[in-house]
């Protein structure tokens, strides 16, 4: 499979994941919202709930990675720009899902 069937496809799954999590994570949020910062721990302690964010938000960047990166390759036209651009955001995306992955387990664990 070429590169652009891959992110093609990559992003429709990551989509297809995040539509049922979205709901998930707006009935949560709703919920969050009139709890105290104890009961949000408790929360985010249960697996059920720290793995549906964990997979939600990993998907939500992966699959902001590859549209960023469509744009870039589409509408940039100097090829050094779009490189450091690329490379700047894999980096910034590659850390945010280090700093999830961390504090989640810090949180359940």
């Amino acid at each position: 499979m070429k590169n652009y069937a891959f992110k093609w496809l990559t992003q429709r799954i990551t989509a297809s994941i995040l539509i049922p999590l979205t709901f998930w994570f707006i009935y949560s949020a709703i919920s969050l919202s009139k709890m105290t910062y104890s009961e949000i721990e408790i929360f985010f302690q249960s697996y059920v709930n720290a793995f549906l964010f964990f997979v939600m938000m990993q998907s939500m960047l992966l699959h902001s990675k590859l549209g960023l990166q469509t744009i870039i390759e589409d509408y940039v036209t100097s090829k050094k720009t779009a490189k450091f651009i690329k490379v700047s955001i894999n980096y910034l995306i590659y850390f945010i899902m280090i700093l999830i992955t961390v504090n989640l387990v810090r949180m359940v664990f």
